[in-house]
């Protein structure tokens, strides 16, 4: 029952009751054939995930990577009244805060700024995705030339501080009554903000640029409108962190050449490909295929791994392109495209830095194929970080010259005859 009814069982089922001697008389292998492909994820969902993203940069191998964020600040009252007497109303300013987590790639090149008005209603039929785009007015940037610049820092600030162009804060202030009676009509009047950078100047640096995480859900998460009523200072707060609308839109460019381009051209070979990646936003998974597992059947498994070493010659100056903290493991459909079924038993490793490696159990995974009751299509490999960092692993292949991977199974010869 554990292993057809847990979301994430142990994987070591049945390893923990054997005694120690039946691993000792138990068989060993590690030749199997590893077959490695590098697979693009079409979409993955970001709507309303833990973070966003905001940024560029350039990885040397796999490309110039674009992050934008769409949000929706919105108006948590009804019947909203700046002024009883309107004619007296002056904008002072109007101020986006964003909430900085983290970062990936460098945090000290500066970046600068665009910020556009969405003309597009968000969907409400479907969540937006990793590649959804909403159509925005890139005739006139709110941001105003501002930049993004923590170069001199010993680390990126906590929040950034973003002036937009008063007339953005005169659209709001001096907004028709009907649009502020309640939300959903505010929202129709202004229908959001896209934030993005221009692209990095890649003449800093090999690996100029980065990408930085956004939490919209905190208080530091917000649009202020300050302006004076007559002669009295006063503001007014868009939420954002509550109940707003935003996602992460990605892209990626200038890929010829490139380490990815090369691995992932059609025709390459899954049994020596030096290389594969991974990488969170929903951008790139590892479809592995061990022809092999059959073999296995009438062997009782004592233990199964799959160890999947990370090449650390691409991790970039002072470590910068970090690989994702964790992967999830699924069993491939028929083409190996996919996963076969989210409902299925999902296997989770954690990345060793001691090691420089991936160890993945699947000793379940293995006893349920062999058992029948999971197809042996392979595996398909993603990170845990889904749509929240854009962490990355250059995985080496099978081709790799001294790093390959390896399938290692310890098993016990089943009695026959009888």
């Amino acid at each position: 029952m554990l292993i057809f009814t847990a979301c994430t069982p142990p994987n070591d089922v049945g390893s923990d009751v054997l005694p120690d001697d039946d691993f000792i008389s138990g068989n060993f292998v590690d030749t199997f054939t590893i077959r490695m492909t590098t697979l693009q994820i079409d979409t993955m969902r970001s709507y309303l995930a833990a973070r966003t993203m905001l940024g560029n940069y350039v990885d040397p191998e796999l490309g110039h990577i674009f992050a934008e964020t769409y949000l929706q600040p919105r108006i948590l009252s009804s019947n909203v009244i700046f002024s009883d007497q309107p004619q007296f109303l002056e904008l002072d300013s109007i101020v986006l805060r964003l909430d900085l987590t983290g970062f990936y790639g460098r945090f000290d090149n500066p970046l600068e700024l665009e910020v556009f008005e969405v003309t597009e209603s968000f969907p409400t039929d479907v969540a937006p995705n990793t590649q959804s785009v909403l159509a925005f007015d890139d005739s006139y940037d709110y941001a105003n030339g501002r930049v993004l610049d923590f170069s001199g820092l010993a680390s990126f600030l906590d929040f950034v501080s973003i002036r937009l162009d008063d007339s953005l804060g005169r659209k709001l202030l001096f907004a028709p009554e009907d649009s502020l009676i309640n939300n959903t009509v505010f929202t129709e009047y202004f229908k959001g903000l896209i934030i993005r950078t221009k692209p990095i100047n890649q003449s800093l640096s090999r690996e100029s640029g980065g990408v930085f995480y956004i939490n919209p859900s905190t208080d530091n998460s917000i649009l202020t409108m300050f302006y004076k009523d007559s002669t009295v200072a006063d503001d007014f707060s868009f939420d954002i962190s509550s109940v707003s609308n935003y996602y992460t839109r990605l892209e990626r460019t200038d890929v010829t050449g490139r380490l990815l381009d090369m691995i992932t051209q059609p025709g390459t070979d899954p049994e020596s490909v030096p290389y594969s990646v991974i990488q969170a936003g929903g951008t790139h998974k590892v479809f592995v295929d061990i022809p092999g597992i059959p073999s296995l059947e009438g062997k009782a498994i004592n233990r199964a791994e799959l160890i999947l070493p990370v090449d650390t010659t691409f991790f970039g100056g002072d470590d910068r392109y970090a690989p994702p903290p964790g992967v999830i493991v699924y069993v491939a459909n028929e083409d190996g495209t996919e996963e076969f079924d989210l409902s299925q038993i999902a296997t989770t490793a954690s990345f060793n830095p001691t090691t420089n490696q991936y160890n993945i159990t699947l000793t379940n995974n293995i006893q349920t194929i062999l058992a029948g009751r999971l197809p042996a299509n392979g595996f398909i490999i993603v990170p845990a970080d889904g749509t929240t960092t854009l962490n990355r692993a250059i995985l080496a292949g099978p081709g790799h010259p001294f790093l390959e991977p390896k399938f290692r199974v310890v098993y016990t010869d089943l009695p026959t005859g009888g």
